[in-house]
């Protein structure tokens, strides 16, 4: 039996909310975002299981159906890259950008599942699926309370923590997880857990600590467009002068556009901010523009204010918390 790590995958949407003009817009922007998160989610699920049901006339043939289906779903997922770019919240509305759905499975090959791992691995899936993270974060903690050395509860706990906007039981979930890991999880799953603990940082203002962690991250996978977006947004945008660093922001930005395919509108935005940075505002205004013609409607808006700050030749600054 194979479980997958949507626990991590999920969380890094609504990890961390970057504030744009002031904190009560922030607060209302958010709010606003996880409802129609929360009604998107679950119309679809509604939309799935209308189907499904329709398909079956009985209980039995509706649990063989399902069943056959996440069998299907896990073997396509793991027939993918490694790394899949699914769609994310861009850095207009998080300390960095981060994915916004992938399947990482939780465990190693070769790891087999216990009847107690297996039980806990469902009741906490079932919480995040529907964006229960009240719930989620409830079950992670009973499950610790029997089984405090397995470190994917901490994470589990951390995606919750993430989800509701808890920023310090975030980054101590991570550290925690982080020290009961005894080679478990595999890079990625430690390459997520690391990006998580930067977001939160990040939100609780400890922006050289965020930038820090975002560095570790890229080290430990190469290949990681994130943890590089992440770090280059910080140096191109904080507004600690000692912490930015137009060059390494252009540096690592570039890194994160090429490992995308030059395909992903928040990377593009990301380099224009490094762009500006640097005080090369004719780039920044060609990437800005890039990211307007691919990014999602709801994010355009904020890429066009950017744009007009790079005509006005000004760099983008990131307000505090």
């Amino acid at each position: 039996m194979r479980v997958f790590f949507v626990l991590i995958g999920l969380l890094l949407a609504q990890s961390a909310t970057q504030v744009l003009a002031s904190e009560s817009s922030h607060k209302k922007t958010e709010a606003h975002t996880s409802k129609k998160d929360a009604k998107t989610d679950t119309h679809s699920s509604k939309k799935t299981s209308k189907r499904t049901d329709s398909s079956k006339n009985t209980a039995g043939s509706k649990k063989s159906a399902h069943s056959k289906e996440s069998k299907k779903t896990a073997g396509s997922n793991k027939s993918n890259k490694r790394y899949a770019y699914s769609r994310h919240h861009p850095a207009t509305r998080t300390q960095g950008p981060a994915p916004e759905a992938s399947l990482e499975e939780i465990f190693p090959e070769g790891h087999r599942l216990t009847d107690d791992e297996k039980q806990e691995a469902t009741a906490i899936g079932l919480y995040c699926d529907s964006g229960n993270w009240k719930g989620a974060l409830k079950s992670a903690n009973q499950a610790l309370k029997r089984h405090p050395e397995r470190w994917w509860l901490q994470a589990a706990r951390a995606a919750a923590a993430a989800n509701l906007n808890r920023p310090k039981d975030v980054i101590d979930a991570v550290n925690a997880a982080l020290a009961w890991n005894q080679g478990d999880a595999n890079k990625q799953n430690v390459n997520q857990l690391m990006l998580l603990k930067a977001n939160a940082q990040s939100r609780l203002n400890l922006k050289r600590d965020a930038a820090q962690t975002y560095l570790d991250a890229s080290k430990l996978l190469p290949k990681d467009p994130y943890s590089r977006a992440g770090a280059a947004w910080l140096f191109a945008t904080a507004n600690d002068q000692q912490l930015r660093n137009g060059s390494a922001a252009v540096q690592m930005a570039n890194e994160a556009v090429k490992l995308t395919g030059e395909k992903d509108a928040t990377m593009l935005d990301v380099l224009a901010a490094a762009y500006a940075e640097q005080g090369n505002f004719a780039l920044a205004q060609k990437w800005e523009a890039k990211a307007i013609l691919k990014g999602d409607s709801q994010d355009i808006p904020y890429y066009q204010q950017r744009m007009q700050s790079y005509q006005a030749n000004r760099p983008w600054r990131e307000t505090e918390g």
